[in-house]
């Protein structure tokens, strides 16, 4: 009786079988961080500019506070004092001596950062490109 029930139904059965297998293939790609959010985005929000790395916002600072914005194309890193580098990003905090602790956040292959001064902090990143870097700058200096 089995057998009757599988052959009456064999179009379910097969159509189980391929959600099934679309299923695992997405599930493994996934795994592989296929379906991974961009590491790093940029957001402004209530006047507030914000760089987030992983989904953490790691830099923010408000419309108010800008001081200054330039583009940079190398600069002495410094000592990190807590940061985590990869293979695509270097985030975190360092020191160095024009800036004392500062905040960076980049992506590594790209040798254009935008280095943005508050009344108390120093932030260091790049996103994207070398022409989105230097769009971002020019619209912070005319936020």
């Amino acid at each position: 009786m089995n057998t009757d029930f599988l052959e009456k139904h064999q179009g379910v059965v097969n159509a189980l079988k391929g959600l099934v297998a679309v299923v695992v293939i997405v599930g493994i790609l996934a795994a592989l961080g296929i379906f991974k959010k961009a590491a790093m985005s940029i957001n402004i929000e209530d006047e507030v500019f914000m760089v987030s790395y992983e989904d953490e916002v790691v830099i923010q600072f408000g419309k108010e506070e800008l001081r200054s914005a330039e583009i940079v194309t190398s600069f002495d890193m410094g000592n990190a004092i807590n940061a985590v580098s990869e293979d695509k990003y270097t985030v975190g905090i360092w020191e160095n001596d024009a800036w004392g602790q500062y905040m960076l956040c980049v992506k590594n292959a790209l040798e254009c950062y935008l280095v943005v001064t508050t009344e108390t902090d120093v932030f260091v990143f790049n996103y994207e490109s070398k022409d989105t870097t230097e769009s971002m700058c020019s619209a912070l200096l005319a936020w």
